[in-house]
């Protein structure tokens, strides 16, 4: 048979018992891993002092940019479009509003001619007639015969749907 005798390995957490033929394996894996660690490390310590110099660079890229009397002229230049956009867009909203005003104006005219030539209800003569109703059944509480009234009329609509 192979080796048998086995040796523990610790992963950090616990221990492991391990053949003895792989313990060789395991730690030269760990000893690569350590390598690739540093090297890791290294690059990303080359990328951090990479980045840090860029940024001097941009910084003074911008602050030479912000000297030079073309940025200020086209930043001028931006500020005014800006406000005579903003003057349009705003002439433009007006406008907007006004035809959606008028056009909401048209519709509720046209609801209302449609109601009329129907001889439907429209909806302030329903209103009205539910304020009504309201009053005359706050009457009929008052007076006590708003039962004797219920009864009366669940009886007619009674007569009505057997008819």
């Amino acid at each position: 048979m192979g080796v048998t005798s086995r040796s523990s390995v610790s992963n950090g957490k616990q221990s492991i018992k391990v053949p003895e033929f792989l313990k060789a394996q395991i730690e030269h894996a760990q000893a690569r891993l350590g390598e690739i660690e540093g090297s890791a490390e290294k690059a990303l310590q080359e990328l951090m002092d990479r980045g840090r110099e860029g940024r001097k660079e941009l910084g003074a890229l911008v602050d030479r940019l912000a000297k030079d009397d073309r940025i200020a002229d086209l930043r001028g230049r931006l500020d005014k479009l800006q406000r005579t956009g903003a003057d349009r867009a705003e002439a433009w909203k007006d406008r907007a509003e006004t035809f959606r005003t008028e056009a909401l104006e048209r519709v509720v005219e046209l609801q209302n001619k449609a109601v009329k030539f129907l001889g439907v209800a429209s909806r302030g003569e329903v209103e009205a007639l539910h304020r009504e109703l309201d009053r005359l059944a706050k009457r009929l509480e008052k007076s006590g015969q708003l039962k004797k009234v219920v009864k009366g009329v669940k009886r007619k609509v009674s007569r009505r749907a057997e008819a």
